[in-house]
Parts: C-alpha cells; sequence; structure tokens
C-alpha cells in the first residue's frame, strides 16, 4: 500500500508540475506506444499461426515460385498481412515474398478454413473426468501468387498464379487483405487491418468513440490539475510576499483568535496547519490584518485576525474569521496578483478580504468592552 501509494504521489506530481505542452506530448507518446505494441502482437501472432508457418515453408522451397519470379530465392521475411477470426473459423493471409527478377514486390495471398473437433475429456483419479472440449484444425484451402507490383517485367495486368483451392465451404471475412489496387505501400498495407472493413465497422466507431471520451475526459483532468497546481504556485508567491514574523505578540494573537474560533465551529484541536505556524498579511504601526492557515480532526482553514494597538502598546483583537483555503487561494490570485509580484496589492487583497468577511463573537476583555465594542487582549 506504501508504494502503491508513493507511485499515486509521484504520478500525481508529474501531472502538476508538466506543462499542458509536455502533458500531451507525454499523452501522444504513450498513445503512440500502445498502438506500436498493438501492430507488434498482432504481427506475432500472424507469423505465429500454423497455417502462415506451413505456407511460408512451402512458399520458400517451391520450384515454381521460382519460376514465376524469376529469382533464385524466395524470402517470406517481411510484414505479414491478413487475419484470423477463431470464432467465423477463418483466415487469410498477405504474405512478402521478396523481389520478382524485373525488382517489383512480390506477395503470396493464403486462406484457410477452421475444421472444428470435439476432444474427449481425460479421466480423473481425484474426480470426475473433464469435460470433452473443441479443438480446431486449420486447413489450407486456397494458395495464390499476386503479380508482382512496381516492377518494370512482364507480370503486369496479369491474373493471379493460383497454386491450390478448394471450395470454400465458410465466407470470407471482411477483414481479409483486399484485392484492390491501393496507393499504400503494400508494406503499411500488411501491417494494417483492412481499413475499408475497419471505417465500416460498428464496434470499430464504438471504440473509437469510447476512446474519444476517454482522451477528452483525461485532458479536463489534466487541464484542471495544471491549472491547480499553477494556482498554488502563484498563492505561495504571494504568501512568501506577505510573510510576518510570528515573534511573541503575534504568536499570542493568533493563540487568542484560534481560541474564538475554536469555540464558534466547536472544534477543540484547532492547530496551526505548518510546524511552528505561519502568519501572513501585513503591519503597520498600530494595525495588523492577517491570515493563517490552520486545520481541526474535520478540515483545513485559513484563520483570518486583524488586530490593533492601544495607547498602552498592547495588541487587542478587532476581527476573526474562517474562510474556506479554495476561496482564499481566489482572492490573493485574481487580477493584479496573477503575477505574485506587487506586495501593495497582495496587502490590499487580504485587507479587503478580512474587511468583507463577518467577524466571530469576540469574547470582551477587561478594557475596552464599555467603549463600544467586545474585544480580545493579546
Amino acid at each position: 500500500n506504501t508504494l502503491m501509494a508513493s507511485r499515486a504521489s509521484r504520478a500525481f506530481s508529474f501531472v502538476e508540475n508538466t506543462s499542458l505542452r509536455g502533458l500531451a506530448g507525454s499523452c501522444a507518446l504513450a498513445g503512440a506506444g500502445v498502438v506500436v505494441s498493438g501492430l507488434v502482437m498482432r504481427q506475432r501472432m500472424l507469423r505465429e499461426h500454423p497455417i502462415c508457418q506451413t505456407a511460408c515453408d512451402q512458399l520458400e522451397r517451391s520450384e515454381e515460385v521460382r519460376r514465376w519470379l524469376g529469382a533464385g530465392e524466395v524470402s517470406t521475411g517481411g510484414v505479414v498481412g491478413g487475419y484470423v477470426d477463431i470464432q467465423e473459423g477463418t483466415a487469410a493471409f498477405r504474405i512478402p515474398l521478396g523481389r520478382s527478377a524485373d525488382g517489383g514486390a512480390a506477395y503470396a495471398r493464403v486462406e484457410a478454413e477452421a475444421e472444428w473437433l470435439r476432444v474427449p475429456g481425460a479421466a480423473s483419479a481425484s474426480g470426475p473426468p473433464v469435460e470433452e472440449r473443441a479443438s480446431a484444425r486449420w486447413l489450407l484451402r486456397h494458395l495464390e501468387l499476386e503479380p508482382p507490383q512496381g516492377g518494370g517485367g512482364g507480370h503486369g495486368g496479369q491474373p493471379p498464379l493460383v497454386l491450390y483451392s478448394l471450395e470454400a465451404s465458410v465466407p470470407e471475412s471482411k477483414w481479409a487483405p483486399s484485392r484492390e489496387p491501393s496507393a499504400i505501400p503494400s508494406a503499411v498495407r500488411n501491417l494494417l487491418p483492412n481499413t475499408q472493413a475497419l471505417l465500416g465497422d460498428s464496434e470499430a466507431h464504438r471504440f473509437v468513440l469510447t476512446l474519444a471520451t476517454a482522451v477528452m475526459a483525461n485532458a479536463v483532468a489534466f487541464t484542471y490539475l495544471h491549472r491547480r497546481a499553477r494556482g498554488l504556485e502563484r498563492v505561495g508567491r504571494v504568501l512568501e510576499l506577505l510573510q510576518l514574523p510570528v515573534d511573541r505578540p503575534a504568536a499570542k494573537l493568533r493563540a487568542a483568535a484560534m481560541r474564538v474560533a475554536e469555540r464558534s465551529i466547536e472544534a477543540r484541536a484547532l492547530q496551526p496547519k505548518q510546524e511552528g505556524g505561519g502568519l501572513y498579511g501585513w503591519q503597520a504601526a498600530d494595525t495588523l490584518y492577517a491570515l493563517a492557515p490552520v486545520v481541526s480532526p474535520a478540515a483545513a482553514y485559513d484563520l483570518l485576525l486583524a488586530a490593533r494597538r492601544d495607547g498602552n502598546g498592547e495588541w487587542e483583537l478587532t476581527h476573526v474569521s474562517l474562510a474556506e483555503p479554495a476561496e482564499t487561494q481566489v482572492r490573493l490570485t485574481r487580477g493584479g496578483l496573477a503575477t505574485g509580484e506587487s506586495l501593495p496589492i497582495a496587502q490590499a487583497a487580504v485587507a479587503e478580504m478580512i474587511g468583507a468577511a463577518e467577524s466571530l463573537p469576540l469574547a470582551p476583555s477587561t478594557r475596552g468592552a464599555g467603549r463600544g465594542g467586545e474585544r480580545r487582549r493579546a
């Protein structure tokens, strides 16, 4: 659990601290990696199919194929196209044969069907016998050589050379390699599924729609986290400008304001959010406006307080209130504080925030209660 939490924390930190352009690039690289991995797995599946392996072996050893190509050697290395449909029991492959004598790219088309067999279950000494299962035995039904493409010889316009063919008992799938000429290079055509079938497939449409929805949802989440991180960064710069020294009088004022807030929210465990406690705002000769991040077992708050110095040089509270940290962040980064570099604007924002908030009830002090208002002396 600790390892998973650590990894999640690093992931969120990366998302929050990386630019939108960097996030877009990372998503593009990840998507490309998924596509490439899928194409590699597809090639491996086609290459390892028993019909493809058998056909490649026969084509490389066939004298008729060599005469057709006019080449001394036949090589089936390269990108294999096609599909395998285990449900319908059909398969088709487009296997490269290398170059013909005139330089054209040659391919063989192989089609196969599956014959389903029932395999009896084996007896079990410790229980009932294992049920019988179905097994597919693949049978070659068609093998032909396509006329070489792009060469300067005499294969142009010729029909395919059929080496072996049986009547099909199952219709050919729409995913079979197209026989129509295409401007797309043959290697690229083999690498991808049948594009015409892909464009007309309802399941492919649903997949694309689901993928687009997922991409949009992730884009919204990344944008939100990125903006949140930038907002926190700007708030941090503003608080650096507003940081006040927490001397003894300031600590006493904050402690008194926390006691006032604890009575109002019925939370007896209110404490500074940061170790040692932070106090942010501004102080004139006889006036103090400040905010202090505090936490309780239930929630986090920004404690807003104002104080004034009396004729004896002692500070007494004139305002105590609690604000949501999100609201404070918005106020501190609004308008001219977008860059976090203007101390007067930051000070004015704190004073405006405190002036707009309604103060919690303050306990009467030993002095000042009879002079028109409740005050708490620090």
